[in-house]
């Protein structure tokens, strides 16, 4: 099926600094997801106390992580690197190279994974028509554009494990311009990536695609969750162009 769409410019928005707007019964619904995302009890985010870390302590994972949704804090990973880190301040565990330091001396293959601010919204942005491109949920014209885009923009995308995915196309040649994908986080969240062409940057097609999955996510039932890497402030700004607040920030390495 495909559907015509109208692309709006890409916004001048800024990022507002940290304060969500959100609704309260949104954020203990967000924390009801990270709290099952990280394996703990369903409350245990919601009735944390802001001064005190809670650790998720998990053998089998190949990952430490440290999460800071609405001033709660959490670590997940190996006991042995939660041990670690206990007399650490959070602040500085938020810095990936400590985090890596401290993964390396039990994990010496560990590296980093990276930074990123957690955005949320509760509003679907506005879609208006065109004549001129169209949105595709034919998964092969995001195989067609996962073909021809660098393969580390794709990683970072997701599209490629995406459960539900879009994508843009040229209504004249049927070229393939961007694409966003979404996964569903515990049947609550669901988490957007986007995949834009290197050759049509600038022009609001990554934005606009990623209006599309956000209000479908809305459509499912699910709340929209972004992550904009650290180094990517585009992307943030792009979020916050759509009407997601941030709630909080991630910082992951990997131990393999």
């Amino acid at each position: 099926m495909v559907l015509p769409y109208r692309a709006m410019g890409p916004s001048e928005a800024e990022y507002p600094g940290f304060m969500t707007g959100l609704d309260a019964h949104t954020e203990q619904i967000i924390m009801l997801a990270w709290s099952r995302i990280l394996g703990l009890g369903d409350t245990a985010l919601d009735t944390a106390s802001p001064d005190e870390r809670i650790e998720a302590g998990h053998s089998d994972v190949r990952a430490v992580s440290l999460v800071q949704l609405f001033g709660r804090t959490a670590l997940y990973g190996p006991p042995e690197l939660l041990t670690a880190a206990r007399r650490i301040p959070d602040e500085e565990l938020a810095l990936e190279s400590r985090l890596l330091e401290i993964a390396r001396a039990h994990y010496p293959g560990a590296r980093i994974l990276g930074e990123a601010h957690l955005l949320y919204c509760e509003e679907p942005p506005e879609i208006e028509g065109s004549d001129r491109i169209s949105v595709s949920f034919e998964a092969e014209h995001v195989r067609q554009l996962i073909s021809r885009a660098p393969a580390d923009d794709v990683a970072r995308s997701g599209l490629g494990d995406a459960e539900w995915t879009a994508a843009v196309v040229r209504d004249s040649t049927g070229e393939v311009l961007a694409a966003a994908g979404r996964e569903a986080w515990q049947e609550i969240l669901g988490h957007i990536g986007i995949l834009t062409h290197p050759d049509h940057r600038g022009l609001g097609l990554g934005r606009f695609a990623a209006a599309v999955a956000t209000e479908e996510a809305f459509v499912n039932g699910l709340i929209p969750q972004w992550r904009a890497a650290g180094e990517s402030p585009g992307s943030l700004r792009m979020a916050v162009s759509l009407g997601f607040a941030q709630a909080g920030h991630q910082t992951t390495v990997t131990l393999d």
